[in-house]
């Protein structure tokens, strides 16, 4: 449940649409209306702004920092980073359980409160008190910075941690192979590794030393921004259960570091305010442990949550809106709206090879009855989101083959392009202390021991915090990473690539 939750986190810090003041209504038809949880719904249309290019001629607005810049938790503008801080020490805003603070009428004070829940919270608390301690650690070493100096340092160095962790941890754990391992390794640490590039800093390119600290951003021509195709591939939440499994922490630990089952609570239970009042009870531990032993779903047809196609969404104040909406419904209807292709048109532009048949798609028979009564045989027709929960996944990934291809573009994007990431990944920026901070940070599971140093100890078998907690570690292998199989064939491709790139821009220069 972890796993989940961060995604949800990310995206919080990624993208939100603006929206129009144009209120719309969908009906479902007659005949399926009696299956539906709502048989109809009103919510807002996306604001659409003039592109001032010929193609795409209308676009929408981000209401978020598509940056790396830990907005989630510091806010996306003036009013909401003012909100959060203390301006004492350079700290953010916490209370005295490790949860978020609250305001008059319940809502949380953080960086983004909008369609929340108590696994999303929990883990705005948990960098909030990741700041906090590294604000500690900069006040320490660096006792002449003022308030503003200590914040400033501190965002980011708990902006990287959390893209680090993103990068090495959490998507190693999604796309779980030794080809991916190596790949997001090198992203950050090159072929090298990490033993080298502290030793020499970087060198002699990304692929020897990574994306992370090159002299000056790589943007390939096109500004930084997330486009449509990559917020609708990341619309995940039938990752999301039905129920929340709480475990009793009181209980004695089993062999497996299986706690004993507690109780079971509704998801509905745990979003908004009535989610906040309800972890309030739990605790941040209980919490925390409660999501590390249970497991996502699966990104799969018929496994969206169904407390989510009866939602009481919110707006940008995280009030409650009047107006319940069916989320899986809504999704299908704003790729429409904002013009992302379908899937086989999708896969086109993408480079990929589009589906003929229903077969090509899906071995699932009962799937593919269920695509020719709604779409008869024209497979141009099929919708994006169906299409990317309908495929087949490629062994050890949790999304399939279509997603991924804009997982891997823009995974390496979000660092390239990214000053901070790049020419001011240094000590003269970070500082010193701060650079190292993010340098011996590895995965989610060091930030959890850095605030609760007994948690993962007691309660964690696995290797990732992002893993079902109760779940066999990674074996040892003592083969080196990059000389294994699939990891070996992914480096040669990359030495290979760039050895081409390089002649081809000598010759095309010349």
């Amino acid at each position: 449940m972890i796993a989940c939750s961060w995604i949800q986190f990310m995206i919080h810090d990624w993208i939100d649409h603006m929206e129009d003041t144009q209120q719309v209504e969908i009906r479902a038809p007659d005949e399926v209306a009696e299956g539906c949880p709502l048989k109809s719904f009103k919510f807002y249309k996306n604001k659409k702004v003039h592109t001032g290019s010929a193609k795409p001629e209308i676009g929408f607005l981000n209401s978020r920092t598509p940056w790396w810049d830990g907005s989630v938790i510091y806010g996306n503008n003036n009013d909401g980073m003012i909100k959060v801080r203390t301006f004492k020490e350079g700290k953010l805003k916490i209370s005295g359980d490790g949860l978020l603070e609250h305001d008059e009428k319940g809502i949380p004070i953080s960086g983004d409160i909008r369609n929340c829940w108590a696994g999303f919270t929990l883990l705005q608390a948990l960098f909030v008190k990741e700041h906090n301690i590294v604000c500690d650690m900069l006040k320490e070493h660096y006792p002449d910075f003022d308030d503003e100096k200590l914040y400033r340092h501190a965002r980011l160095v708990t902006s990287a941690v959390i893209a680090k962790i993103h990068t090495i941890d959490w998507t190693v754990e999604l796309l779980k192979t030794d080809t991916l391992l190596a790949g997001m390794r090198i992203n950050w640490y090159g072929f090298f590794g990490k033993k080298i590039k502290d030793l020499i800093g970087h060198k002699f390119g990304p692929v020897c030393s990574g994306l992370v600290g090159l002299q000056r951003p790589r943007d390939h021509g096109i500004l930084y921004s997330l486009t449509e195709e990559f917020v609708s591939v990341y619309r995940m939440h039938s990752l999301l259960p039905d129920k929340v499994i709480l475990v009793d922490i009181r209980s004695t630990t089993s062999e497996n570091k299986c706690p004993l089952l507690q109780e079971e609570v509704p998801m509905w239970e745990m979003i908004g305010k009535q989610g906040e009042r309800r972890l309030a009870k739990i605790g941040m531990e209980q919490m925390l442990v409660s999501m590390g032993h249970q497991s996502c779903g699966a990104v799969t047809l018929w496994n969206y949550p169904s407390w989510m196609r009866n939602l009481v969404a919110h707006d940008v104040d995280g009030e409650d809106r009047p107006d319940l909406v069916d989320m899986a419904a809504l999704e299908l209807y704003r790729d429409r709206e904002r013009n992302v292709a379908r899937y086989n048109e999708f896969r086109r532009n993408l480079l990929m090879i589009p589906i003929s048949t229903w077969e090509d798609l899906t071995d699932d028979v009962e799937v593919i009855e269920a695509l020719r009564e709604i779409y008869g045989d024209d497979v141009e027709e099929l919708d994006l989101q169906v299409g990317l929960h309908a495929e087949k996944k490629i062994k050890g990934f949790a999304i399939g083959e279509t997603a991924f291809f804009i997982f891997l573009l823009i995974a390496s994007r979000r660092l390239e392009a990214d000053r901070f990431f790049t020419t001011n990944f240094n000590s003269r920026t970070y500082t010193e202390k701060g650079l190292e901070w993010v340098n011996k940070t590895e995965t989610l599971k060091d930030v959890i021991d850095r605030h609760f140093p007994e948690m993962t100890e007691k309660w964690m078998r696995c290797s990732s915090a992002f893993s079902v907690w109760s779940s066999d570690p990674t074996s040892r292998n003592y083969i080196p990473l990059y000389l294994r199989p699939a990891s070996a064939c992914y480096v040669l491709m990359s030495i290979l690539a760039c050895f081409f790139l390089i002649i081809f821009s000598k010759n095309f220069l010349v």
